[in-house]
């Protein structure tokens, strides 16, 4: 049977899902890494999220490892080239946050055309500058170019 440990904690609703798809799931979200180093040999597959640095040294370690899934958008944080040598596939989710950044992305603009963090920092510190009103959008052509 095909055993997947969750290392780090996720929505519980992933491990419903798998466990309805048939596969057997632990999850220990409070693993140190000595401890997930010295027990990650009897799974097939391991779901992370920023905790752990899965490095070549881990990887050869997980001898049945057959996938690591990161629940986020970066994968930074393993050394997918080693582990794809090693035919381990490498997953993420970076769907996961589109909708906080695009929304961060808007918040961030609206802040730069009214100059809200300017006009914040002179009225805690007692100046009402009418300068501060900044720029309204209406009108006008905006592009958010972004980079994944």
């Amino acid at each position: 049977m095909f055993k997947i440990l969750t290392a780090e904690p996720t929505h519980k609703i992933l491990q419903k899902k798998l466990e309805n798809a048939g596969f057997i799931c632990e999850y220990l979200p409070k693993l140190s890494f000595t401890e997930l180093k010295s027990i990650i040999p009897e799974y097939d597959g391991l779901v992370i999220r920023s905790k752990f640095k899965i490095d070549r040294d881990f990887i050869d370690t997980a001898k049945k490892i057959k996938f690591i899934a990161r629940a986020g958008a970066g994968m930074e944080n393993i050394d997918t080239g080693y582990a794809e040598s090693k035919n381990i596939k490498c997953l993420n989710s970076p769907e996961g946050n589109r909708d906080s950044v695009g929304e961060h992305a808007m918040g961030m603009l609206l802040t730069l055309f009214h100059k809200i963090n300017i006009a914040d920092k002179e009225v805690r510190s007692g100046i009402w500058n009418r300068k501060n009103i900044g720029t309204e959008l209406q009108g006008k052509t905006v592009g958010i170019l972004g980079y994944g």
